[in-house]
């Protein structure tokens, strides 16, 4: 059975869900907020690891951007100490519009399950969602951002206030070169004849998890708990042998339940063209097949370096190891998040570090560095 015939014969468990098309959405939505009041934001991020001070990078850009608004950032952690809470804490303070809410959340041993049965190294990822259950019941929808790969670059209060039409998000698409796939819960659609192939697209992911809108009360209303995320993980692993992270595992469970937002909101640009550059970038994601700006640095000279070997050798892209690629086009934009980072403490401990491999990355593939 063809995947278009499955999709639109297997009744109403799979037909297509609503969205919208998110550009003329988006024109609408920041034409009604273009002269607002001041607000509030309700913020969210999940985080593990020795290095949470980096997240300072993204609070920075979100005060910046929202000067006006107070700003409530919600952190759900399992492992912060509280020493690095208190740091944060203090940043925060020191930005005035920012207020940190750490959340403790339980249960570490599930969401270690949902790490080793998914194969990502850190549970953090997953930590969203449950975000229903431990917010207050007064907090109808929050926006949920990555911690350490983000930079706000435009007004989020669009996003925030846009339409779930019925739906527990409002989220970007994960495949920008492919058509949303519209479908209900991958457990069932297996069952009923879904390829396998089809099925591990989806454990990538229909939506991207960067920057996302959480439907908190419809969460609530139907009573989605983390016992409907570990079925599906244990299925996903036993049945198909599948890797997947957060977005994926959503989207194995709930299918296409997102509302599809402008991908301005979420931009990855490692897709841009040239002449066809994203102009105003709501949220900037350095994801997919870009390396990870707090690990990877160019000083101006190695810039210059770069841009001269790449003339001389007249290739696209430099490759600094067995995955990360390195093409001119995402210099600005790394350029752009050091830019920001070197206005925060953790700077000074990351910068050097951040150098030295870039450099030897560099060295290995044939650039001059001395």
């Amino acid at each position: 059975m063809s995947t278009d015939r499955f999709r639109h014969g297997a009744g109403d468990l799979y037909r297509a869900l609503p969205n919208i098309w998110s550009a003329p959405m988006d024109r609408h939505m920041r034409r009604k907020y273009r002269d607002r009041a001041p607000t509030r934001l309700d913020v969210m991020s999940s985080i593990a690891g020795p290095n949470p001070d980096v997240l300072q990078v993204l609070l920075l850009t979100l005060s910046e951007i929202h000067p006006r608004d107070e700003i409530v950032f919600w952190l759900l952690e399992q492992n912060l100490g509280p020493g690095k809470i208190a740091a944060l804490e203090r940043f925060c303070a020191g930005l005035g519009n920012i207020t940190l809410r750490p959340l403790r959340i339980p249960d570490a041993e599930a969401f270690d399950r949902l790490k080793q049965l998914g194969g990502k190294p850190d549970s953090a990822r997953f930590l969203w969602f449950v975000a229903h259950q431990h917010l207050p019941d007064d907090i109808k929808r929050v926006i949920y951002l990555d911690a350490l790969d983000l930079l706000v670059t435009d007004d989020l209060v669009p996003l925030l206030n846009h339409p779930f039409l019925g739906r527990y998000l409002v989220a970007c698409r994960e495949s920008l070169k492919v058509p949303p796939l519209l479908i209900g819960p991958a457990r069932r659609a297996h069952a009923l004849g879904l390829p396998a192939i089809i099925v591990r697209h989806i454990a990538q992911g229909l939506l991207n998890s960067g920057s996302i809108v959480l439907n908190l009360d419809k969460l609530r209303r139907d009573d989605i708990g983390l016992d409907h995320y570990l079925a599906v993980a244990k299925w996903a692993r036993k049945t198909l042998d599948l890797d997947f992270g957060d977005q994926g595992l959503f989207s194995l469970t709930h299918g296409s339940h997102y509302v599809q937002a402008h991908d301005r909101y979420n931009h990855r640009f490692y897709n841009e063209r040239p002449g066809h550059v994203m102009q105003r970038p709501a949220v900037i994601h350095y994801a997919g097949q870009v390396i990870k700006p707090a690990r990877w640095r160019l000083s101006p000279e190695l810039e210059q370096r770069v841009l001269e070997h790449l003339q001389h050798i007249g290739k696209p892209e430099i490759a600094l190891n067995d995955w990360a690629r390195l093409p001119p086009t995402h210099i600005p934009y790394l350029r752009k998040w050091w830019d920001i980072c070197a206005r925060t403490p953790c700077h000074a401990r990351i910068a050097p570090q951040a150098t030295q491999r870039m450099t030897r990355a560099l060295a290995r593939a044939g650039v001059d560095v001395d």
